[in-house]
């Protein structure tokens, strides 16, 4: 059994140091995605960006402010958040407590 969970002693900075990362999917896992875990300590804010890919983010502890396009609304642990191709997205993290997410990605399918 592979049992993989976010640490900081595995975490690199991403996102231009606005958060930490960690591979999500175990070592060797294959999967037909991307992923990391993404990490914000508390009052942090995750540069807002967008890429060509199908996004989502589960969230798995703390709360924020996530915001996607013209939209934003408040996450906490066990929401799903859908992030369309190309739209610019972040998440702010208001409280002192870290906020725990994993990213996953793939190539955008058209519906």
């Amino acid at each position: 059994m592979n049992i993989n969970k976010f640490s900081m002693d595995k975490a690199y900075p991403a996102h231009n140091g606005t958060i930490w990362a960690h591979d999500f999917i175990p070592d060797g896992m294959p999967a037909p995605f991307e992923s990391t875990w993404g990490y914000l300590p508390g009052k942090g804010i995750i540069e807002p960006h967008a890429h060509p890919t199908q996004e989502m983010y589960v969230v798995f502890k703390g709360h924020g402010l996530c915001r996607v396009g013209d939209e934003e609304a408040w996450v906490e642990c066990g929401d799903v958040i859908e992030i369309p191709p190309m739209k610019e997205h972040s998440i702010e993290n208001q409280s002192d407590e870290p906020l725990l997410w994993t990213a996953i990605w793939w190539p955008a399918i058209e519906k």
